[in-house]
Parts: C-alpha cells; sequence; structure tokens
C-alpha cells in the first residue's frame, strides 16, 4: 500500500500554490531574509536608543522613572525600524507601480470630485473631452505616448534584471529611479548595488534592447564621482535623418542667377616635356671617390688610413 504525504493533495489543489497559476509578488526567501534582518535591526537599536533615552531622562525624572522611559523609547524606534525593514519589499513593489497608482488615484479622484459637483453626464463629457483633446493635438499627444513608454520602460527593465542579473540572498535589484523622454527615446536613472558594474549593464545592452523594443540601447555614469549612479539611454528613432528647415532660406532673392563653375581639367598622364634633359656623363658634375673616401673640399685628396694594422679599427 503506497504512503500518502498529508497536505500533498490540498497543496497541489487550485489557487495560487498550484505551479503554473502562481503569481509570485515576494519570493519566501527574500522574505525570510528582511524578516530575519529587521529581528536583529530591532535589538540592536532598542539596545543603543534605550540608554541614550534613559540618560536624558535622568535630567527631568527620578532615575528609577527613567529606565522605563528608555524601555518604551527604545522598543518604539527600535520597532518602527524593524517595520520598515521587514515591508521594504512591499515599499520597493509600491515604488515599481508609484506612477500608475497615482494616475489612478488622480482619475478617480477627480472623477468622485466632479460627481459631487456635477452629474454624471457632465462627468462623462469632460473625461471624454480631455481624452478627444489628448488624441486630437498632436504636441499633446506626443507628449502623452512618450510618458506613457517612460511607464514602460521601467517595468521592462525590472523584468530584464530578474531575468540576467545576478542577484543576492536578499533579491536586490538595480534600484530604477525616475524615467524622463528625450528627443531619441527614454532616458532611465538606475542605481547599481553593491556586486554590480558598468561593465556586466554594457555586456547586456543587446537584451536590454530586445525587452525594452527599442532600435538600442546606451548606457554611461550619471555622475564622475560615483560609478554606482548610471542612466540608461533607450533609443527608438533617429533625429539626426529627418529633414530641419532653415528660416535663412526665407530670406534670398529670387531672381539670384544660377553660377555655373568651371570644370578643371584633371591630368591623365605625367608629361614630363618640358623637363631638361641631364648629362650624366661629365666627371666634373660627380666627385671622385678614392678607397671609399670623397675628396676633401679644397680640392686635395682626403687622407686614408695607413697600413698600421692598430689604426683599422679607426
Amino acid at each position: 500500500m503506497s504512503k500518502r504525504t498529508f497536505g500533498t493533495h490540498s497543496a497541489n489543489r487550485g489557487g495560487i500554490n498550484r505551479r503554473g497559476n502562481a503569481v509570485t509578488v515576494i519570493q519566501s526567501n527574500v522574505q525570510y531574509s528582511y524578516l530575519r534582518t529587521a529581528k536583529i535591526t530591532f535589538y540592536v537599536v532598542m539596545a543603543i536608543v534605550g540608554p541614550f533615552a534613559a540618560v536624558i531622562s535622568t535630567h527631568y525624572l527620578h532615575p528609577l522613572a527613567a529606565v522605563p522611559v528608555g524601555l518604551v523609547a527604545g522598543t518604539i524606534i527600535g520597532g518602527l525600524t524593524a517595520c520598515l525593514i521587514a515591508a521594504w519589499p512591499v515599499i520597493r513593489a509600491i515604488w515599481w507601480w508609484l506612477p500608475e497608482i497615482i494616475v489612478a488615484a488622480l482619475l478617480i479622484g477627480g472623477w468622485v470630485s466632479l460627481q459631487d459637483q456635477v452629474t454624471p453626464l457632465i462627468t462623462g463629457v469632460i473625461y471624454a473631452t480631455i481624452i478627444a483633446t489628448i488624441d486630437l493635438i498632436p504636441a499633446v499627444r506626443r507628449y502623452t505616448l512618450a510618458l506613457m513608454w517612460c511607464l514602460i520602460v521601467r517595468h521592462r527593465l525590472r523584468t530584464c534584471f530578474t531575468s540576467f542579473l545576478p542577484t543576492d540572498r536578499h533579491g536586490h535589484l538595480p534600484f530604477i529611479g525616475l524615467a524622463k523622454p528625450i528627443p531619441v527615446g527614454e532616458r532611465v536613472w538606475v542605481w547599481l548595488r553593491p556586486g554590480l558594474s558598468l561593465d556586466q549593464i554594457e555586456n547586456q545592452l543587446g537584451k536590454i534592447a530586445v525587452a525594452c523594443w527599442a532600435a538600442s540601447v546606451t548606457v554611461a555614469k550619471a555622475r564622475t564621482s560615483n560609478s554606482a549612479a548610471i542612466y540608461l539611454d533607450i533609443k527608438r528613432r533617429d533625429v539626426l535623418s529627418g529633414l530641419v528647415g532653415s528660416p535663412l532660406t526665407e530670406d534670398l532673392p529670387a531672381d539670384v542667377p544660377a553660377i555655373t563653375r568651371p570644370i578643371a581639367t584633371v591630368p591623365a598622364q605625367l608629361d614630363l616635356a618640358d623637363v631638361p634633359d641631364t648629362d650624366d656623363s661629365d666627371p666634373t658634375e660627380r666627385p671622385a671617390r678614392k678607397n671609399g673616401r670623397p675628396p676633401a673640399a679644397n680640392g686635395t685628396q682626403a687622407k686614408t688610413a695607413t697600413n698600421n694594422p692598430d689604426l683599422d679599427w679607426i
């Protein structure tokens, strides 16, 4: 008879725990690591803040009454710090979706506020007018699309970093800051965590370009004094390929005749007909050499080495 492990069947039944249907916001190992760090931080902060608060309280209270005050102050401050560390994975996820949360809050809040002032029909007309204005005015439409691409790029970069960048036991990824539109695409500010370098990002620029649906991606330091701060330029278009009109052409007169410049004749071969020939048969033109030495400047024969074998090296 086969053995059955209790809880196996119920754990594998539907729901978010089933493989293939699970949506993990915070991984279990990351959550456990942050909880352990929060517990250690609580005791450390309480041990530092408690005595410090007790010593300050002795100036206003009896020493016996200052001890509970120090314990309470250390417990409160340590607990707040520990809660902040334990909730950091959730805060980080909220930061990833913060622009979308703000936009949704403004849309819902604006709708509710307008309904309190006017009828729902007028509210719908106002929202439809805003949407039509964004769609019909080219400058507003282009700027709105650029802002939307900034929101998309931040999520695509987070997906890239999760796929191919190494993470530690805390699951740390590069901190993705704000993104802004630039003429060629988007520029995203990124803060690298310890363990990463600019060279590692440069080796993955091709993958980042594919994930961001861009033509190319470049990376550079955001600060010359800090290698952790970088920015990524997501390039989607080439602004130098377009034609730019110049206002200077409007001031030119229309009746200016065209100037035809003569075309210079380029020689096809070298012509040496005008170069005089030289006669090398005259011996006076070339100084005679004797024993490998030229004659002296005054016309006398230069001295040569003697037959002394001791002077052959001269």
